[in-house]
This record gives C-alpha cells, structure tokens and sequence, in this order.
C-alpha cells in the first residue's frame, strides 16, 4: 500500500505540472499565439486544448521528476545532489568523437547482436581516455542527470536516463542512447571514476512495453516497469502505478481542472480587426 509520504509526493509532483500549465504568465502567451491566429474554433477552447496537450506531452517529464522526487525519499538509496537537475559536464572530444563512432557502428548490418562486450569496452576505453587528460582537454555540455543515487545495500552509485514509454522513432532512440553515454561520460569524469563497476548506468522505462531490444546498450543495464523498484527502491512500483491510475477521480486534481476551464473562459479576448 502506498504511504502517505509517497502519496505526497506524487500529488505535490502533479499539482506542480498542472499549476504551471495554468499559470498566468503561461495563459497570457498562449492568448497572444491564438489571437494573432485565424481559426474556427473559438480561442477560449484553442487555448484550453493546448493547455490540456501540453500536459499530456509533458507527462514524461512528469514521469521523470516524480522518479526523482521518490529517490529523495526512498529509504534504500541516497540521492546526489546533481539528481534532477541540470549540470554542464566535461569529457574530451576524443570521448565525444568514440561515443558518436559507436553509436553509428551499432546501427550497421554486420555489427553483433549483443551489444555487451561492445558496451563494457567502450566505457573502459572513456575511462582510459579521461584519466590521462587535463582539464584543458576537455570540452564543456550541458546535460539532465534524470536520476543519481548511491545504493545503500552495494555502495553503488546509479544513473539512470527516464523515460516514460519505449516508443520512439529510430532516429530519437539513438539520440538518446547517445545522451545517455555522453551523460556517464561526464559523469565518470566529475566523479573522478576510475572503474566502469562504480558508476553504472540505467535506461529505465516506466511501462514495461518493449519496442527495440539492446541495440546500444546491454539488456543488464535496461530496467522497465518494477525493475528498478524491486533492485533499489523500498517504493513499490505496483503501489506508484495503482495511485496514478486512481488520481485522475481525486476531488482535488478535478477542481484544479474545472478551475482551469473557469480562468480560461474569464479572459478578456480582444476582437479582430475586420479587414476593409
């Protein structure tokens, strides 16, 4: 059963999304877009219907920050500090150059179909690149850390890209895997790794639905679904999913709603000019 704390979380997670979507900075430019637009529908609903898609494509980022926010929580791991947030991070371009190489070789007809070996090499060879190098040899990237912990049962520090479906275009699934790599990378290097073993790194999809199998990285280091719930977490992941379905009939995540379709049905909207 999911407690209270966890409930908090979630909610608090929610209420943040929705309020920030409705704010009136965001209502006010969404006003300016639609106004300047010719349209049959009726500007009050174009902007409410734009309110409502926005929320719905911003549910992986959804799904990302609620992650990080129960890690805070969690009573079996220790969140970092970079967790959650957006940090620049430093590897060379001989780093950037291997990783981009190995991207594209993946996608290639006579590359193996087990990516492991592949993988392990490569993380040992930024590794053997970034300890001999200065910092001066390094080249600076902005990147999101999803989620950083160190495990309190093995002392072992986790990164984990988010994402919330396994649906994407084969174009976008290489990008991120590419992101996912750079990030470790820059994370081998702030964290002066020096053994791949002490910083392993997840792609985690919250639904368990599979669309592509380990093409860039090794089936050990893709959780989906309660995998990484049940390896690190004392959150239960049947316990997230199960309030999540139920939220949508919370008498207050509805009011929000109706209150949305109230500050949008009371704005003043400034009548066109009829061209002569």
């Amino acid at each position: 059963m999911v407690t209270e704390e966890v409930r908090g979380v979630i909610r608090k997670t929610i209420l943040d999304l929705i309020n920030e979507s409705a704010s009136d900075k965001n209502l006010k430019r969404m006003l300016v877009k639609h106004q300047s637009k010719v349209h049959f529908i009726p500007i009050k609903y174009r902007i409410l219907g734009g309110i409502l898609q926005g929320l719905n494509i911003k549910f992986g980022n959804f799904i990302e920050d609620l992650l990080s926010n129960l890690v805070e929580i969690d009573a079996n791991v220790k969140a970092l500090g970079e967790s959650g947030k957006k940090i620049p991070l430093f590897f060379t371009h001989e780093t950037d150059a291997l990783i981009d190489t190995y991207i594209t070789s993946r996608q290639l007809p006579n590359s193996p179909d087990d990516c492991t070996h592949l993988f392990d090499d490569l993380l040992d060879q930024i590794i053997l690149i970034e300890c001999k190098a200065s910092n001066e040899e390094r080249q600076g990237i902005v990147k999101d850390i999803d989620g950083l912990f160190v495990s309190k049962k093995t002392d072992q520090m986790i990164y984990t890209e988010i994402k919330y479906n396994d649906d994407h275009d084969t174009g976008k699934f290489a990008d991120i895997n590419r992101k996912f790599i750079k990030t470790w990378a820059g994370l081998a290097v702030r964290f002066a790794i020096q053994d791949k073993n002490k910083l392993f790194p997840i792609i985690y999809y919250f639904n368990s639905t599979k669309r592509y199998g380990p093409i860039h990285t090794p089936s050990r280091n893709i959780m989906r679904g309660p995998q990484l719930f049940d390896t690190y977490l004392e959150t239960k992941y049947c316990d997230v999913d199960k309030y999540l379905s139920e939220i949508g009939d919370d008498p207050e995540i509805i009011k929000l709603f109706d209150d949305l379709y109230s500050k949008v049905n009371g704005l003043s909207i400034q009548k066109r000019n009829k061209s002569t």
